[in-house]
């Protein structure tokens, strides 16, 4: 009987073609939509930890009311016993590394060793030459170089690709960084470029230059010193998980003893990467409109599926009026509608997370070039956008597609309870 009922619905137009066709359409829109919004929004956030926040960090609180300055006279001391705290106290799955954050001015020479061009720039310093750092990885240093190798010696730089134009520095080129030490004098010091990187991030191929921690150290007079300590957590852990990693540590900070190094008026704090650059408030945000993107589809969905079931029920009034003269209960009737609606919303679902899982898997593998668009912007965006397919994706798509099959029925459906079985059988007769 079953197997009958369900070979019907399948050869009837007006009861499966038009409501499957709507709920493929609607959950392929929004699988794809939400895959592309969640690739965007992510790529964002990893780019920016990778490269500036980190999903944990351990940073001084006058550095960071300061950090636009780069007040190096603020880091913090002694890195074998901080590293030795901050494995202790966080995750055993947390990679901490230690940052330099500095600005300086590079001095151009041209061939009689006198000033060619000058230009400030950002700069970071990390652990680029031992056999064990991440960094080189983290940062895919290896398959963004443009030209040149990777710093293997010391006073050896990395640069922007758009920066080294603009300065007319090509590989080999000696150039001069002008900045101020840890105890406020001015350094001079002299640096090669030995690769040309393109970060992927227009802002920052502008203007960011890379330095091998001990090699700012040196420079900067920073013996044993860094600004920050940046926590990686593998991929796939949640922001919650980063939230409640930070609330012991914070625990564990209000009662440790910092290291004889330290200056008195140290003060270390612990911030996740919501708690930095608007992070958290972008966040909500994102939420809020993912889903908005989301209960707008499913609201359509409904209100086109409702329609779709007003039309097919004129059409089948005949046979309702004949199913309820020979005594079926009224909710036994819409039951079996319901449960159209739910073959229908679970076929219409799985063809649609089919097709806007295909064009969602094609843009992550792919990706979409939007460089032009966020030339200006100053984001930390990759200019190959991506999408990125999750389950949690396709949950948000079929769900909402069922939902609407059924719920899209089940109002159709209504306009039974309005008539009765002598109207619904006349027209039976009438046909």
């Amino acid at each position: 009987m079953i197997s009958f009922w369900f070979r019907g619905m399948i050869r009837d137009k007006a009861r499966f073609l038009f409501p499957f066709t709507v709920v493929t359409i609607g959950v392929a829109l929004v699988v794809c939509l939400v895959g592309f919004m969640e690739g965007v929004f992510m790529g964002m956030i990893d780019m920016t930890a990778n490269l500036d926040s980190g999903h944990l960090r351990l940073v001084n609180q006058s550095f960071y009311d300061e950090e636009h300055l780069r007040p190096l006279d603020r880091s913090l001391a002694n890195q074998r016993e901080t590293r030795d705290w901050l494995v202790k106290h966080s995750d055993p799955e947390v990679d901490w590394a230690p940052r330099i954050r500095w600005g300086a001015i590079l001095d151009v020479p041209d061939e009689k060793s006198e000033t060619r061009s000058q230009t400030p720039v950002v700069g970071m310093a990390m652990d680029l030459k031992s056999p064990d750092s991440e960094e080189i990885q983290r940062l895919r240093l290896k398959s963004s170089l443009v030209q040149g190798t990777l710093p293997k010696g010391s006073n050896e730089m990395l640069m922007g690709f758009q920066l080294a134009e603009v300065l007319d520095v090509s590989v080999g080129q000696p150039i001069t960084l002008i900045g101020q030490s840890f105890d406020g004098g001015l350094v001079a010091d002299n640096y090669q470029v030995v690769g040309l990187v393109r970060f992927g991030i227009t802002a920052m191929d502008k203007k960011m230059v890379l330095i091998d921690l001990a090699s700012a150290q040196s420079t900067f007079y920073m013996e044993d010193m860094v600004t920050d300590w940046l926590g990686y957590f593998p991929s796939g852990v949640n922001f919650d998980h980063y939230e409640e990693v930070k609330g012991s540590m914070k625990v564990g900070l209000a009662n440790w003893s910092p290291p004889k190094d330290w200056a008195k008026d140290d003060s270390p704090i612990i911030l996740s990467i919501r708690d930095q650059q608007n992070i958290g408030a972008i966040m909500d945000k994102f939420q809020v409109i993912k889903g908005f993107v989301v209960g707008v589809f499913t609201f359509l969905m409904i209100l086109v599926l409702w329609n779709a079931g007003i039309l097919s029920g004129i059409h089948r009034y005949g046979e309702m009026g004949l199913r309820l003269a020979f005594g079926e209960p009224h909710w036994k009737l819409i039951l079996t509608l319901a449960m159209e609606g739910l073959w229908v919303g679970i076929l219409g679902s799985l063809a649609g997370s089919l097709l806007g899982g295909s064009f969602a898997w094609y843009l992550q593998e792919v990706g979409l070039n939007m460089g032009d668009s966020f030339a200006q912007s100053g984001l930390m965006i990759n200019d190959i956008v991506r999408a990125r397919v999750t389950v949690g994706g396709f949950i948000q798509g079929i769900v909402p597609g069922i939902f609407a099959s059924v719920a899209g029925t089940l109002v159709a459906s209504m306009a039974i309870f309005k008539r009765s079985e002598a109207n619904l059988f006349r027209e039976l007769e009438a046909g």
